[in-house]
């Protein structure tokens, strides 16, 4: 009877371990029982734990950079030796529990043996906190990804293997009478299984780091952190917002210069770290921009801090052209301030609107110079073609609601995301306006420069300027 018992747990602990549900309540537990249950949980978590860790380094030694085999083998023995002191530490704790009036009943000693031979208290809900950087890979080309799937589907019916290999262990460890004997046996037959898995995963990826899909360390420390493999993978998601973080970017502003950006110096100075651009009543500037001139690009992310003191406004210029003609007015004092327009201070081009004194613009994406104005307002995603017709395709949020999240006579946060046709405005960590525009003409999706605009009587403050440039 016991045996047909444990053959029905081993099974279904094997299809558990596969992303099944062989993790159901155990039946009819007394809380005596649930209490020396999680008393035993409890008391091998230190031994768990060495379990998960040596299995983490038995991976690691499969993508060693030199000395894999050496690696591989003192890594499966160490992970082995800590799977039979837990199976042994489980064995004990267990006859105990069976020695005592809280013993377990077949069917029950099957269901824990189902739940992976522990008993943990209910977790309360919690919102998921991401980290880790499971699911991610920093910087992989889609090549190396190739590479990387063709490995875990070689490997995967060896990895398949492990899943009743790792389940013998912890029906062995749930045996009447206990059998230190049985659990060496299934030990040395999971530790086959494990080395026949890290041999052909390290054959594999030594195959790749010889080719132009290599990957560099700090891709092969998440691929690791994956579990070495994208089969089983499980949900995860992306780390949380660090708008300090930039690798792979560039600084196209140094902090103490205006050296490779242009513009009129009568408005634009460099001041406490910042770009500083700022218009008076004694000296107007009107619509005036200074670019940069460092490279252009067409698809990129781009952040920076940005504040506005006054009531007049700014934006920042993306994929944008000078010295085309402008076709705004341009008011009479300003040309008194500065004489003929001068073409090469002047920017056309997509633009993300930052005007805090405004009720709907900041955030918005607006075509500086163009027919086309605004094309997508705040809280909006519109598809579109250049100056054909425009469609709403959807609401981020109300208007109002999104413009609450601007920081007056603060800095800002703010990030401009450029994909082909589709442009992303997100400000303080919020989504603002989406683009769409699949016109390939159109002066939205041309290679262009970075800019920064002033209007009006104002005074803006921009710094900490990067750029992850694609193309």
């Amino acid at each position: 009877m016991i045996q047909r018992i444990l053959l029905g747990a081993f099974i279904s602990l094997s299809l558990f371990a596969q992303g099944g549900r062989g993790g159901g309540a155990i039946p009819a537990l007394s809380e005596q029982q649930r209490a020396v249950l999680m008393s035993m949980t409890a008391d091998l978590a230190s031994q768990a734990q060495a379990v998960t860790r040596a299995r983490t380094a038995l991976t690691a030694s499969s993508f060693a950079a030199q000395d894999r085999s050496e690696a591989i083998h003192a890594a499966a023995d160490a992970a082995i030796v800590a799977e039979v002191v837990l199976a042994n530490a489980r064995a004990a704790a267990f006859a105990k529990i069976q020695a005592s009036p809280a013993k377990l009943a077949p069917n029950q000693v099957a269901a824990l043996i189902a739940a992976g031979g522990t008993v943990e208290a209910p977790q309360p809900p919690r919102e998921y906190q991401g980290g880790g950087g499971l699911g991610t890979i920093p910087n992989i080309r889609e090549t190396q990804v190739t590479a990387l799937t063709r490995m875990s589907t070689d490997v995967m019916p060896l990895t398949r293997s492990l899943t009743p290999a790792r389940a013998a262990m912890t029906v062995a460890a749930f045996a009447e009478p206990p059998n230190a004997a049985a659990i060496q046996t299934k030990a040395e037959e999971l530790k086959k299984a494990e080395l026949a898995v890290a041999e052909a995963r390290a054959e594999s990826f030594a195959k790749i780091q010889t080719s132009g899909d290599r990957l560099a360390p700090a891709q092969v420390a998440s691929f690791i952190a994956m579990g070495g493999s994208f089969a089983g993978v499980g949900f995860s998601l992306p780390e949380p917002l660090n708008f300090a973080e930039h690798e792979g970017y560039v600084s196209i502003f140094d902090g103490v210069s205006l050296k490779d950006w242009d513009g009129n110096p009568k408005f634009w100075r460099v001041e406490d770290g910042a770009i500083v651009g700022e218009s008076t009543p004694q000296n107007p500037s009107g619509n005036s921009y200074i670019a940069y001139r460092g490279f252009e690009a067409k698809d990129f992310t781009l952040k920076f801090e940005i504040k506005v003191e006054g009531t007049g406004g700014s934006g920042f210029q993306y994929r944008s052209k000078t010295g085309l003609p402008w076709v705004a007015n341009i008011a009479d004092n300003v040309t008194a301030n500065v004489g003929p327009v001068n073409l090469n201070w002047m920017m056309t081009g997509p633009q993300a609107d930052f005007w805090p004194s405004s009720r709907d613009w900041t955030g918005q994406f607006y075509s500086e110079n163009t027919p086309m104005r605004v094309l997508a307002w705040r809280g909006q995603v519109v598809e579109g073609s250049g100056l054909a017709s425009k469609q709403l395709m959807g609401n981020i949020g109300d208007r109002a609601g999104l413009g609450a999240l601007t920081k007056l006579n603060d800095w800002n946060q703010y990030t401009v995301i450029a994909r082909g046709g589709t442009c992303m405005h997100i400000l303080n960590g919020q989504l603002m306006a989406v683009m769409v525009d699949d016109d390939p003409a159109s002066s939205n999706n041309q290679s262009g420069l970075f800019g920064i605009e002033i209007e009006a009587t104002t005074k803006v403050y921009v710094r900490n300027i990067w750029v992850k440039k694609l193309n």
